[in-house]
This record gives structure tokens, C-alpha cells and sequence, in this order.
């Protein structure tokens, strides 16, 4: 179906999709411009939707791949407590790297606690960016 007959969901989610795609061939400018369409598509189209917290969710996560770290807190943030009764944790690691980006160690500090108190020892899969001592020495373990 082309893009202007589809839902706004659809094209919402064909936005992210591509969003996706293109930040797995690391083309993250490209890909947050296409998160950013998809979070707009969403903010104006799918508030009420649980689409829209999972677009506003990946949104930050690329924002933060950008070095956007503030735009990726907001964008975090909105996606928050929906992820908390998911059991999801990518709002929470956006936040942790943003916070960690912009040297508010303490802040994401809790963020990383958190996510290890969610998900266990798969806290140090999930930000391979960090020396696995360092990671579980910021959190006290």
C-alpha cells in the first residue's frame, strides 16, 4: 500500500522501521531524521496509542546516538513509566547514556541501578560501550 493511503499508525511505524534500518548501517543522522518524522507522526496523530511510547522510546534512543542528549531525555522521558509496565528498559538506558553524555555521572548512575535491578546481569550486554568492571563499579556492586 502506498504511504498516503496507510493509517497514521502505519505510516508512524514504517517511519521507526526505517529509523531502524538505517541505524543497523550505523547512518544514525539519516535514521534520527526518520525517528524524528515518526515521533512527530505520533505526538500530533497517536497519543493515545501505545505505539506512540514505543516510537518516543526509540526516538531518544537515537537522539543519544547523536550526541542530542536533552532532546533524548524529553523523548525518554515520555516513554518512561509505559516501559516500566512492559518490563522494557530502553527508555532507561537513553536516559543513562544521555545522563552519562553529559557528565551527570550520579543521575545516570541510577538509571544504570535500575536497569540492573530489571534485568540482572544483562545490564552489561545491553551497553557494551562500558568497560564491564567500570560498569558494575558505578553501581556498587
Amino acid at each position: 500500500m502506498e504511504f498516503h493511503h496507510k493509517s497514521w499508525e502505519e505510516k508512524a511505524f514504517d517511519l521507526a522501521n526505517q529509523g531502524i534500518s538505517l541505524e543497523s548501517d550505523d547512518q544514525n543522522i539519516a535514521a534520527t531524521f526518520s525517528w524524528a518524522a515518526s515521533a512527530e507522526l505520533a505526538k500530533t496523530h497517536l497519543r493515545d496509542k501505545e505505539i506512540y511510547y514505543w516510537i518516543l522510546s526509540g526516538y531518544g534512543s537515537s537522539l543519544v546516538k547523536c550526541q542530542r542528549y536533552q532532546e533524548a531525555i524529553e523523548a525518554a522521558n515520555e516513554a518512561l513509566e509505559w516501559e516500566a509496565t512492559k518490563g522494557q528498559v530502553l527508555a532507561r538506558m537513553t536516559l543513562a547514556r544521555a545522563l552519562y553524555g553529559m557528565g551527570a555521572i550520579d543521575g545516570a548512575i541510577a538509571y544504570f541501578q535500575q536497569i540492573y535491578a530489571m534485568k540482572g546481569e544483562a545490564v552489561f550486554d545491553a551497553f557494551p560501550e562500558f568497560d564491564k568492571k567500570m560498569l558494575a563499579d558505578l553501581m556498587g556492586l
